[in-house]
């Protein structure tokens, strides 16, 4: 992602020193960007009407960026490492069984959902607008992120805990798919992510487990 300055931008609008990336300034504006996008859509977009949600003039942008597109692109590739982040496992979680480790992977998902309630958190649906080169980079993470899901549940698989007739693939991307709704629908609902998150670990795990493995779940599924 660009972070110089072009030639004809507004440092002092920007309140940074050349070549300096202000921080706060660019979490503004991907924020201001992720607004825009939801509001009507990554094409019909301009950078004027983002820069005008941060009280900056449009040349002013291109002190972070190169094209529009590298904003979609940090909104994207920003939420993909706050998924990525969230798998990294404490030593216990780490050595603990399959079913625990899903079941800790799904509320720590929900959470990084929650965190992504402001409209950034709505941008996948653009993403068809990414260059190939982008495009990739986030399905690169994204196959990385499902990897770690098959992982643990062919761990639950190769303890016997989960149903033999599974497929590991096919389960994992089945649990993206409904996790990945879930923004669209919850987002004014009576319940709280972190309690569909609760939600969805029993639905999950309960599916996944072997029918005569079910009555050794914990209480909380």
């Amino acid at each position: 992602m660009p972070k110089h300055r072009r030639n004809g931008a507004e440092p002092n609008d920007l309140k940074t020193k050349p070549g300096i990336r202000n921080e706060e300034r660019w979490d503004e504006i991907l924020r201001a960007a992720g607004s825009e996008f939801n509001d009507r859509g990554y094409h019909a977009s301009r950078l004027q009407d983002i820069a005008a949600r941060v009280g900056l003039l449009s040349g002013s942008l291109y002190y972070y960026i190169d094209s529009k597109e590298d904003l979609l692109f940090s909104l994207a590739e920003s939420s993909m490492q706050l998924a990525l982040d969230a798998t990294i496992e404490d030593e216990a979680t780490a050595q603990s069984d399959a079913i625990t480790r899903l079941h800790t992977f799904i509320q720590r998902q929900m959470d990084v959902y929650h965190s992504l309630q402001s409209p950034s958190g709505g941008i996948w649906r653009e993403v068809a607008w990414l260059s190939d080169e982008h495009q990739e980079k986030i399905e690169s993470m994204r196959r990385t992120l499902n990897g770690f899901v098959r992982q643990i549940i062919q761990q639950g698989l190769d303890q016997g805990a989960f149903d033999p007739e599974l497929d590991a693939g096919l389960a994992a991307s089945s649990l993206f798919a409904l996790l990945s709704t879930t923004r669209g629908w919850a987002m004014n609902g009576r319940r709280s992510l972190p309690d569909i998150g609760d939600w969805y670990a029993r639905l999950l795990v309960r599916g996944l487990t072997r029918r005569d493995h079910l009555d050794t779940l914990p209480p909380s599924l």
